[in-house]
């Protein structure tokens, strides 16, 4: 009896191999150019084919922000979309410290957005302020005021994303649009619908990609050791008169041409690793460094300072401006006050990888718990797949953008369909 459920351990051990060797076989090498890294993202999208706009924002608090839109693909790259144009509009939000860049740096028929628009969506991405794309204010200036970077993630959540959520719509005339988020671009739309609950009815779905509300179970030493003193560290930085940090440089690409160079990449790919979880087959060494060309984005110092604090208490919660106070090491103040899931009632697709070293599976599926209307969980099939790898990975547009489409897809049709509601 012990010999066969040995014999069977060793089959079903043996056939996971066979399997992981056959899809690692079937996703070849990326399609993009060394050039790509020095490309902003409406020049890759042209490049690459497609239409782009750009549409410039104004939120209520007076940040611009850029939202650029991929209507379709051009008749120059001599591939019409796959369906007739009649779906609702998609609303993609990148992750910290990135842009848009997140859904188009690995190219069509990979990337997201290209996806998308191949099957005939009206494709939208937003930029967050104070990254690359929104670094812009009606009166501030990001380089003289530091009041242009008194916000956090909260401010992206409760200002942000609903001015580009009602451009897209009153741009496109539909009543709903689906929204895609990856990480930060997650977290700040539960932000919104807990401070702004009228906009469930502006959403048919959202499609939650590794979610960090919840982060306390992070596995990253070097983040853990940043958020673990990042109080003094936010304070001192402060007092020297920092107020944005790692900001867009256009020196980073060619030093990433460099640094990450075929014969010099362990470097690059052991923080990658450490920051982000290791899955050493699905890292091409090309992408990487055309990724280094569009990351960092930038951020508010205040705005990492939050996720230090969510990661500290396990708690959803706004910003506490304790550590900014002279008195900071020693005042107490009452724990701010938590982020009301409830109030997010639509249906919620939640994806997580088992190996995501900054939104650990469990934290994921906490979230997915506490959502009213869970409609899904998928975990990503690769027991390897990390957190950069939903943006990154030679798998990530079979194991992931497949099934983002596929819901998406679904949620559509049932709009469509609605008898209530026949232009979504």
């Amino acid at each position: 009896m012990q010999f066969w459920v040995l014999s069977l351990v060793i089959v079903s051990v043996f056939g996971k191999l066979l399997l992981a060797l056959h899809q690692t076989a079937i996703d070849g090498p990326f399609r993009v150019d060394e050039e790509d890294a020095y490309l902003s993202v409406p020049q890759l999208i042209w490049k690459y084919g497609y239409h782009v706009e750009i549409h410039e924002i104004q939120t209520e608090d007076g940040y611009l922000l850029d939202l650029y839109r991929i209507p379709g693909r051009r008749a120059a790259s001599g591939q019409p979309p796959l369906r007739p144009y009649r779906n609702a509009p998609v609303f993609l939000m990148h992750s910290l410290l990135s842009s848009c860049a997140d859904w188009v740096l690995m190219g069509p028929g990979r990337g997201l957005a290209y996806l998308l628009a191949d099957s005939g969506y009206d494709v939208w991405m937003g930029n967050a302020r104070g990254t690359r794309y929104s670094r812009k204010h009606i009166r501030l200036n990001p380089d003289r005021s530091s009041k242009f970077w008194q916000f956090t993630w909260h401010e992206i959540g409760l200002y942000d994303v609903p001015a580009m959520i009602d451009h897209v719509l009153n741009v496109t005339g539909y009543q709903r649009l689906h929204y895609v988020g990856f990480s930060q671009g997650t977290m700040v739309f539960f932000v919104m619908l807990s401070k702004r609950p009228e906009y469930n009815g502006k959403v048919i779905d959202v499609q939650a990609i590794s979610p960090s509300v919840y982060m306390y179970r992070l596995k990253g030493r070097l983040v853990r050791s940043i958020v673990k003193h990042a109080d003094q560290l936010v304070y001192g930085l402060r007092t020297s008169g920092w107020n944005e940090i790692l900001p867009r440089s256009q020196f980073l690409a060619p030093l990433a041409q460099i640094g990450c160079a075929n014969s010099n990449v362990t470097f690059c790919r052991e923080l990658l690793y450490d920051v982000a979880g290791k899955n050493p087959t699905q890292v091409d060494d090309k992408l990487l460094r055309v990724f280094l060309g569009h990351f960092p984005a930038g951020a508010s110092l205040r705005q990492l300072h939050h996720f230090s604090q969510i990661i500290r208490t396990g708690r959803f919660a706004e910003y506490s401006r304790v550590t900014e106070l002279k008195q900071s090491l020693a005042y107490r103040e009452p724990l701010p006050p938590l982020y009301n899931l409830s109030r997010a009632i639509l249906p919620v697709v939640v994806y997580y990888g088992i190996n995501d070293h900054v939104v650990y599976y469990r934290d994921a599926l906490q979230l997915a718990d506490e959502v009213p209307n869970l409609a899904a969980v998928y975990q990503i099939e690769d027991p390897l797949f990390t957190h950069s790898d939903f943006i990154l990975a030679k798998n990530a547009a079979r194991l992931l953008n497949t099934k983002v489409l596929w819901e998406i897809e679904k949620y559509d049709q049932h709009s469509y369909n609605s008898k209530d509601n026949s232009r979504y």
